[in-house]
């Protein structure tokens, strides 16, 4: 009993996972772990691109990638416009998936919106045509994300080198490792309380509400998670205490003629923790490993949720919570064995 409660358990709380975990990956893949900061710097004004890639990661755990807007404006390929980004070196690593070490300038697109094979091809740069070398955007890669049709990259000053640029538009894109609404509401906090400072043109975009919004959700999963587990737990408690209570009067005779050979009441009740304990968790044992065999078919057959799987690493708090429910049931399913394991022995054998 305890090996098929805990299996329906585990399967269903497994269920939420990941779905949870599902949710927010895909979230993440759209552009909930970034901010943008949109920046027009006047000529004479304080830039922030030494604040923001440099002190901002080593305070708030964060990526920085800086991106100019070029003078030349946009590019053309045929019909399709993309437009020109210029960006410093230190970056390099932060866009290391573009192989920019060996081609630094590049024209990326996306081959489910552009008819360009990777190779050379000829854009159209404010009416001269320039030999580039395209490459398709990786999967997933942040730039998709912001310019779904493709983007021209190029080392800082390639198309500016040597003009006076009045106004300068800089564009900050902050990627956190710890995607929480409080990390991002702190950077966003940071970043507003500098333009109100210096009253700079400066527009910052997050998905905080978003994620604010998630984490109520998983809040409240998190609660039904943990009932779900005290409720299984309770089950298999009070069938522990049943069951233990008559085996128990069962073999009550026996157990006091032990007791008046000089066993202890408390050797007769560890007994019963050691056996119910071994049970569960041979059942509990059991069942984990049932689940992670079977859990490909269990969620996707029965929930629908595709091919994805749960590591143990996924569930451990699942486990943790559960398998502690269970060894406190066994605790507590011993104390009717308690009370009957300290009747006097007089009462027992008249």
């Amino acid at each position: 009993m305890a090996f098929f409660l805990s299996l329906c358990a585990l399967s269903f709380l497994a269920n939420y996972v990941l779905s949870a975990k599902m949710l927010h990956d895909e979230i993440r893949k759209n552009g909930a772990d970034l901010i943008i900061v949109f920046d027009t710097v006047r000529d004479g004004e304080p830039s922030k691109k030494n604040l923001l890639q440099h002190e901002l990661p080593s305070l708030y755990g964060c990526d920085v990638l800086v991106l100019n807007d070029a003078r030349a404006g946009v590019a053309r390929v045929g019909k399709t416009v993309f437009p020109i980004l210029e960006y410093n070196m230190e970056s390099c690593s932060f866009l290391s998936a573009l192989g920019l070490e060996d081609v630094a300038t590049v024209l990326l697109y996306n081959p489910s919106r552009s008819p360009l094979q990777a190779g050379p091809c000829t854009v159209t740069i404010a009416d001269f045509d320039f030999s580039l070398n395209a490459s398709p955007l990786p999967e997933g890669h942040l730039l998709g994300r912001l310019y779904p049709s493709g983007v021209i990259l190029a080392p800082e000053g390639t198309f500016s080198s040597g003009q006076e640029v009045p106004v300068e538009n800089c564009r900050y894109i902050i990627r956190v490792h710890e995607m929480t609404a409080a990390r991002i509401r702190g950077i966003e906090e940071v970043l507003n309380n500098m333009v109100r400072y210096d009253g700079s043109m400066t527009m910052v975009q997050t998905h905080v509400g978003l994620l604010d919004r998630l984490e109520v959700l998983m809040g409240n999963q998190t609660e039904c998670r943990t009932g779900f587990s005290l409720g299984i737990a309770v089950i298999v408690g009070i069938l522990l205490t049943a069951l233990a209570s008559m085996e128990f009067r069962q073999n009550e005779y026996v157990y006091t003629l032990m007791k008046s050979f000089g066993v202890r009441p408390v050797l007769l009740i560890m007994a019963f923790i050691v056996e119910n304990a071994f049970l569960i968790g041979v059942s509990f044992a059991g069942a984990v490993w049932a689940f992670m065999k079977t859990q490909r078919i269990v969620l996707g057959e029965f929930f629908k949720l595709g091919n994805s799987v749960l590591t143990y690493a996924d569930i451990r708090q699942d486990l943790w919570l559960l398998g502690i429910s269970l060894a406190g049931c066994v605790l507590l399913s011993s104390i009717p064995v308690a009370f009957s394991a300290c009747r006097p022995i007089g009462k027992v054998l008249k």
